[in-house]
């Protein structure tokens, strides 16, 4: 073994773990890579695979796999894959003639974990197809007067635990003394190498493993090389012929138990032998769903789902200004603002770290608020202290007015995928409150209102482990929520007039509005007011308060804050009497509106049946004898409007908006909407109700087309869609999407009249007046909010960049950005 460079003043280690959970510790928290890993530590580690052709240097450049990229294989994703444990990951490389495995295992203790990289040549692959290996580690802020050191060194030697090709020893103010080893498997053709580069390379490309290489390579004609010692970036390198498997192993110095070649074949077995029947217990399948390809699907959609989970380190920009314009209370305001934001200073924060999930891995491998809502709600169920700490780190982003950015974008490598203009946050900008309402799953879990199968957890070990946790959490999410309804607030002051009867100040706007678009909403292109005004209200915004309200008060109550529960609820009251007085247009209409102020300073409703139309209903706000509920069933169920054979449009058919423009929620099938439109109307057909049997049949009828079209594109693509064609149920868009669009899977739990798992809550939460359910409040109003934060940033502020500066194949989605700006 290579000696462990010792530092005497090196006695003790200082920590700087962003988790206490030492199984969550490590794991592939580099979603942008085909294959990345790092710790829950900044400014640590990083390490990743890299692999290309290996007959040629031109074709190696050419054909170099890093960063997850469009159409460069022809699929990839977790098979089976549990945060704490590991799991397996398959790239399918026509190109090269191979199938790339990646199969990831860990300790628990946090202390050791190992990769078994396996190319499997396809059938029609040339006897003699080569494969150019390269696993890259490299170790951050290794300053010259660091304590920090990495040193790697070839090496070609038999062991008990298999050949050793590679070996590198560290040491780290975080990891502690550590070491890396690459063995090589007896059966390898190894044609060139093994070898180690290693470089001392700037802060700015320790991340950009790929761009090194290439620079590092540009003036040899070599495959590999070589050059090994002492530097902050390493790679390992081989030429191998025809099929291989390399297993790459760290342990600190302390591990009890170091991973090994050996226990990395054993630890796969123990996965493949629990995780689908674990997968099965958390995520019952409904009787017309029990073929074992919906349990394949499942296994899938979880895995890739949580193999999407990032940790993201690093500064942010945001423009702190607070320009009057900003309060956008002029007509024309949108003009006004984006005149201020030209003078604006940005201010580069100080640096934040973050633990999300991520919507897609090619494209948007970054945090989003209101998409991590939606992810939550299917992680909880599977991991409840998982999804803990994601919202704690979360939370731990919120500034002391109670603003989150809903798009978290940290530091240079998260950087590299989003043009300038588009990576300024604003804090008076908003999304739908979705970590807010997770709050409430939390409780009813602890409270035994709904079930929970996932993994053993702290939190529901002891009620008195629960409430410590929910009164930690409550203040935090009540300052978030007081947030929004201060900066969204609607103007009801005597200039715009309003309806008679309305209560209080509950109507909202979201800020951020330009014509033909309302990215703040999520809902980018959606139709609203066109031109905006400043006197507009959204029945989306208030349908967001309502739902907080509903959520917030029954923690209030549980935890015993009665006067801040009253609050709450007389919140709540007044949004739910203002959605009607404000919101509703009867006659022709028949459903929920924005408004706006039109000519002669009139009270003006605008009516877009779609999504916005159903938030309400979306967001569990409709109790069966609701006065309004059996019009939302009749628009939802109108197949001229919104109900398609794939699953609800995000806009009528019959608008005159229907597939205009960029046509982003103009039509296409969002799931994450879908989702909640099954969920809510299914509740609704188990409750008494004028309406209970034609609540029913719609849940049926739409959670077997939603499911189908999912599956169905799955099986044909091999990917996981952002959005779905009304007319095909082709995916489109971003893939593999495994965001809000995973939800899917609890739909099909849904089985023998009950709603298993996240519903069976409902009929024990707490029934506010004008009957409204808290428990089914909260729980859409989670849905819904991941709708917004994702999207948001997908058509992020209004602004020009030129397309010739966009990065890589991510070109075509800002493309598509910039064409929603001009053709709205």
């Amino acid at each position: 073994m290579l000696p462990f460079v010792i530092f005497a003043l090196f006695a003790g280690v200082r920590s700087e773990w962003a988790t206490d959970d030492k199984a969550l510790r490590w794991g592939p928290y580099r979603p942008n890579l085909y294959f990345g890993v790092r710790p829950q530590a900044p400014k640590t580690m990083l390490a990743g695979l890299m692999w290309a052709a290996g007959d040629t240097q031109e074709n190696q450049n050419n054909t170099l796999r890093d960063t997850c990229e469009y159409n460069e294989v022809d699929g990839y994703g977790w098979n089976k894959y549990d945060t704490r444990l590991g799991g397996r990951q398959t790239a399918l490389d026509g190109w090269l003639h191979l199938d790339m495995n990646t199969n990831f295992v860990k300790t628990n203790d946090g202390e050791s974990w190992g990769v078994r990289i396996q190319g499997v040549p396809k059938k029609d692959a040339p006897a003699d197809v080569k494969t150019t290996f390269i696993f890259h580690v490299a170790l951050e802020d290794m300053q010259e007067v660091s304590l920090k050191s990495l040193e790697c060194k070839s090496d070609d030697r038999n062991t008990d635990a298999g050949r050793v090709v590679a070996a590198c020893q560290g040491n780290d103010d975080t990891l502690g003394k550590f070491e890396l080893k690459a063995y090589s498997d007896s059966t390898n053709k190894l044609t060139q190498g093994p070898a180690v580069l290693s470089l001392q390379v700037s802060e700015e490309k320790i991340w950009q493993a790929k761009n090194v290489w290439m620079e590092a390579s540009a003036s040899r004609k070599e495959l590999i090389v070589d050059a090994s010692d002492k530097g902050n970036l390493h790679f390992i390198q081989a030429v191998v012929q025809g099929p291989f498997s390399f297993d790459i192993v760290y342990s600190s110095a302390t591990a009890k138990t170091p991973v090994s070649p050996r226990s990395i074949t054993s630890m796969l077995k123990d996965i493949d032998g629990s995780f689908p029947g674990d997968v099965d217990k958390t995520f019952p399948r409904d009787s017309v769903y029990q073929d074992d390809k919906y349990g394949s699907f499942t296994q899938s959609v979880l895995s890739q789902l949580l193999g999407g989970l990032g940790f993201f380190y690093g500064d942010t920009k945001e423009d702190r200004s607070n320009a009057t314009e900003y309060l956008e209370t002029e007509p024309n305001f949108w003009e006004a603002a984006a005149e201020a934001r030209k003078r604006a200073p940005v201010t580069t924060t100080k640096p934040f770290t973050l633990l999300s999930h991520t919507p897609s891995r090619p494209t948007y491998a970054r945090g989003f608020l209101w998409d991590e809502g939606f992810h939550l709600l299917a992680v909880m169920e599977w991991d409840l202290d998982l999804a803990v700490s994601v919202i704690k780190s979360w939370m731990g982003l919120m500034d002391a007015d109670g603003w989150i950015g809903r798009e978290q974008i940290l530091g240079p490598e998260a950087r590299r995928t989003v043009p300038e203009d588009f990576q300024v946050q604003y804090p008076q900008f908003a999304n739908p409150p979705t970590l807010l309402l997770l709050v409430t799953n939390l409780l009813s879990k602890m409270t035994k209102e709904s079930p929970y199968s996932g993994h053993n957890s702290q939190y529901l070990a002891s009620e008195d482990a629960g409430k410590a946790l929910l009164e930690e959490l409550y203040p935090l999410f009540a300052r978030h929520a007081a947030w929004f309804r201060r900066t969204q607030a609607g103007n009801f002051s005597d200039i715009y007039p309003r309806p008679e009867g309305y209560e209080g100040q509950e109507g909202y706007r979201w800020r951020g509005a330009t014509p033909g678009t309302c990215l703040t909403s999520g809902l980018d292109d959606y139709p609203r007011a066109n031109p905006p005004h400043p006197g507009e209200l959204h029945v989306d915004a208030l349908s967001w308060v309502a739902a907080s309200a509903a959520a917030l008060q029954k923690v209030a109550k549980y935890l015993g804050k009665d006067s801040e529960a009253k609050s709450y609820g007389d919140n709540f009251n007044a949004a739910m009497k203002n959605l009607d007085t404000l919101h509703w247009k009867g006659d022709q209409s028949n459903a929920y509106c924005d408004t706006t102020i039109g000519e002669g300073n009139k009270y003006e409703y605008i009516c877009h049946h779609g999504y916005v139309s159903l938030m309400p209903l979306f967001l569990g706000l409709l109790k069966p004898d609701h006065p309004k509920l059996p019009a939302v069933l009749d628009l939802i169920s109108d197949k001229e409007h919104l109900f398609s054979d794939y699953g609800l449009r995000s806009l009528s058919a019959k608008n005159n908006n229907y597939g205009t423009g960029a046509n982003y929620w103009r039509g296409a099938i969002w799931m994450n909407f879908n989702v909640l439109a099954v969920q809510q109307l299914w509740r609704l057909g188990q409750q008494e109700g004028s309406e209970k049997e034609r609540a029913k049949s719609i849940a049926t009828d739409l959670r077997d087309r939603v499911v189908k079209t999912v599956f169905d594109s799955w099986q044909k693509t091999g990917y996981i869609w952002e959005q779905y064609s009304d007319k095909t149920g082709e995916g489109s868009h971003s893939h593999p999407f495994v965001g809000w669009t995973a939800g899917v899977i609890l739909l099909m739990s849904l089985r023998n009249g009950t709603v298993s798992t996240l519903a069976e809550r409902t009929e024990e939460a707490v029934t506010l007046p004008l009957g409204v359910s808290v428990g089914i409040a909260a729980s859409f109003v989670l849905f819904m909010s991941f709708v917004a934060t994702s999207t948001v940033f997908r058509g992020s502020r209004a602004g020009k960049f030129l397309s010739k500066k966009l990065w890589g194949r991510r070109q075509h989605r800002y493309e598509e950005i910039m064409e929603l700006r001009e053709q709205t």
